[in-house]
């Protein structure tokens, strides 16, 4: 396989097209250029985008980190050669806005499908490893050089034993621990505790269906028994409907008759008035005209009387004024009241009594002719109380009399004026309206017009008579047609029998009701041949998931096994290429590489005895060692499917001098021969 074109909105990379040739590319970009970008959407592109993965504090996801800088939606095309043909994938951001969802794969000359590539399988395919497998081998991110020696030392442990930095033999122990923890589970938590209570469950529904069948069977036999008493009902309330309607047809046809006759009457009468709105036109201006004239006559008739009593009137008030200035001082007469001087003479005497003491008042003996003496002056003082001399007052304010007398005389016109002038706006009006209903009036006919409006309002008065007439026949010829007969037999009979029909119907409504009710149950729990058939199935999973148990306890046993095997026979590979390419990356400096039993990597120079380990070497051969052992991992994973896959490096020479740099470019080339090489670096050399 080897990439031959890539293109996307995916970080920095806006759209822009990259052409990828056999051999070794390198590709010289600048430090924020897309390096790492164009890294990681080459494998976005072949295994997709983990959409589910979140924003950590300490990292962000890829949908966050290499969302399109553009502002594009994140989409990318991805042309290759795979198995002799140009097939061209695509990611594409759907309508659900989730980023490179959408996946299709066709080959470039027909254009037609290629069924073998899907979205979640697309790059096992192609690669024959999964997306972690092809991080640790294909991809190389020349940040990863840059970690501590423990960091890179366990790196380079896991490359060595298994070439997967994720531990590819623990992941498959910890599957098969998954698989059969979601199988067996605790408590009701796995799938065998799942399927036994889905079993229980439909042993339980198909019981139910079983008494919801045997209850609609037994309203369905009762149904026949309904059905005939609605129909014996329906026949009883006929004929009673039959006789009532005979007993009242007489009634009925006469009050017909004559609600008819009142109808035409009352016709006949609104065709001799004029139109309803006009007519109260008419009736509105007659009485304002009419209200007009009689104020109007009001107001002559008090002017006039105004007019002629205005100069006596005025006479009178000076005639009074005059005998009032002839009249002299006088004095009110005396009041006296009796009782009062009655009480004052007796208490008079008693004071004498007292004081002569002919009447013995004990100790009081001696204050009693005072206290008599004090009783007898108030007597006296109410005796003679209001008695005063006054004038006499006038009779009236003789000024303000003759200001009234005037200020009514100019009332008195102004308000003949005003009468006048209503008047003459109520007549203009009266005789328009007049005209609407009766164009042969003229204007200032006034008799005519009244005599008119009389004929008309007694027409009215007779067709609103006939009209209560017709009402009252209705609401008569209704009361026949709801009254029940003579002695309320008939009608009572009619009734009963009605009611009797709807209650047979409403019992024959309740079993389909109930039917109903029962069929929808039976629905929501399902088709009982169905459940019987998925009881079965889970029957079969039941003892599926048993086979399962055991094939997990007997796959776990020979994973364990093939490890040991695989640990044995892969190493060495390892170990002798990445000796191979130490030796050309190094000059040939550093010869021979070890790993021992602990997995402590050390390095040889040549005619040497002295090993150095990783905390003795220099970074920039760590780095070499780190680097021999990704490509010699690379060639031994990715070779065994006999379709080569490219190698892609992100700056792999982070650390490395001039000479270092050529040696790892020669090594580059080497491996070029055998496959694609895809050099992504900010220096040149």
């Amino acid at each position: 396989m080897k990439f031959l074109r890539a293109q996307g909105h995916f970080g920095v990379l806006d759209g822009r097209q990259l052409r990828f040739e056999d051999g070794l590319n390198v590709l010289y970009l600048p430090n924020e250029g897309g390096k790492t970008t164009l890294t990681n959407f080459l494998r976005v592109m072949l295994y997709g985008l983990n959409t589910n993965k979140r924003d950590t504090k300490n990292q962000l996801s890829d949908k966050t980190r290499f969302r399109a800088t553009d502002g594009n939606p994140m989409s990318g095309i991805l042309e290759l050669e795979w198995k002799g043909r140009r097939i061209i994938i695509s990611r594409q951001t759907g309508k659900g806005h989730a980023p490179m969802q959408e996946f299709s794969a066709h080959y470039a000359d027909t254009g037609e499908e290629c069924t073998e590539l899907t979205a979640k399988d697309c790059g096992r395919v192609l690669t024959g490893v999964s997306e972690e497998g092809y991080q640790s081998s294909a991809l190389l991110d020349g940040q990863e050089q840059s970690l501590s020696a423990g960091e890179l030392g366990d790196r380079m442990l896991a490359l060595s034993t298994s070439g997967d930095s994720a531990m590819m033999y623990a992941n498959a122990i910890s599957q098969l621990d998954q698989w059969r923890n979601a199988l067996r589970g605790t408590g009701n938590r796995g799938r065998y505790a799942q399927v036994e209570a889905d079993i229980a469950a439909i042993d339980q529904s198909v019981a139910r269906l079983d008494e919801l069948t045997q209850q609609i069977a037994d309203y369905n036999a009762q149904i026949p028994q309904a059905e005939q008493r609605i129909a014996e009902a329906e026949a009883e309330q006929q004929q009673a409907t039959e006789d009532f309607t005979l007993l009242f047809v007489a009634k009925r046809e006469a009050a017909e008759r004559e609600e008819r006759q009142a109808r035409e009457r009352v016709a006949q009468l609104k065709e001799q008035l004029p139109p309803a709105s006009a007519l109260a036109d008419a009736e509105h201006a007659t009485e304002d005209y009419l209200e007009a004239k009689k104020a109007d006559q009001a107001a002559k008739a008090e002017l006039e009387e105004v007019t002629n009593n205005f100069q006596r009137w005025k006479d009178d008030i000076d005639q009074t004024e005059e005998d009032y200035s002839h009249s002299s001082r006088s004095t009110s007469d005396i009041h006296i009241r009796g009782w009062s001087m009655a009480l004052a003479v007796a208490f008079g005497v008693m004071a004498v009594v007292s004081l002569l003491g002919l009447i013995p008042f004990g100790p009081l003996a001696t204050y009693m002719p005072y206290i008599f003496s004090v009783f007898a002056i108030i007597a006296l003082v109410v005796t003679f109380a209001g008695s005063t001399q006054s004038l006499d007052s006038p009779p009236m304010d003789f000024d303000e009399e003759r200001v009234k007398l005037e200020r009514r005389r100019q009332s008195a016109v102004a308000r003949e004026e005003q009468t006048s002038t209503q008047l003459a706006l109520a007549s203009e009006k009266f005789y328009e309206k007049i005209h609407a209903v009766a164009p042969e009036i003229e204007a200032g006919d006034e008799v005519h017009a009244l005599n008119y409006m009389k004929n008309v309002n007694e027409k009215k008065r007779t067709y609103l008579a006939r009209k209560r007439e017709h009402d009252e026949l209705t609401e008569n010829y209704l009361r026949i047609l709801d009254s029940t007969g003579p002695q309320g037999e008939a009608r009572v009979r009619m009734n009963e029998a009605k009611d009797a029909t709807e209650q047979a119907r409403q019992a024959c409504n309740a079993l389909h009701e109930a039917i109903a009710v029962c069929r929808g149950k039976s629905e929501e729990i399902g088709v009982r041949e169905e459940l019987v058939s998925r009881r079965g199935r889970l029957e079969e999973e039941k003892e599926s998931i048993l086979w399962q148990l055991d094939a997990i306890r007997l796959a776990k046993e020979s994973l364990m096994q093939a490890n040991a095997e695989l640990t044995g026979r892969v190493s060495p590979e390892i170990n002798r290429l990445a000796q191979e390419y130490l030796k050309v990356l190094t000059a040939e400096r550093y010869t021979a590489m070890q790993l021992y039993t602990n997995f402590e990597a050390t390095c040889r120079r040549e005619n040497s005895a002295v090993e150095m380990d990783r905390l003795r070497l220099s970074t920039g051969t760590r780095d070499q060692l780190y680097l021999a052992l990704r490509l010699a991992v690379c060639k031994v994973l990715l070779d065994n499917g006999g379709e080569s896959v490219p190698i892609v490096l992100d700056d792999p020479f982070v650390n490395y001098d001039d000479q270092r740099v050529a040696c790892g470019m020669k090594l580059l080339r080497e491996i070029a021969r055998e496959r694609q090489v895809i050099l992504l670096t900010c220096r040149r050399p």
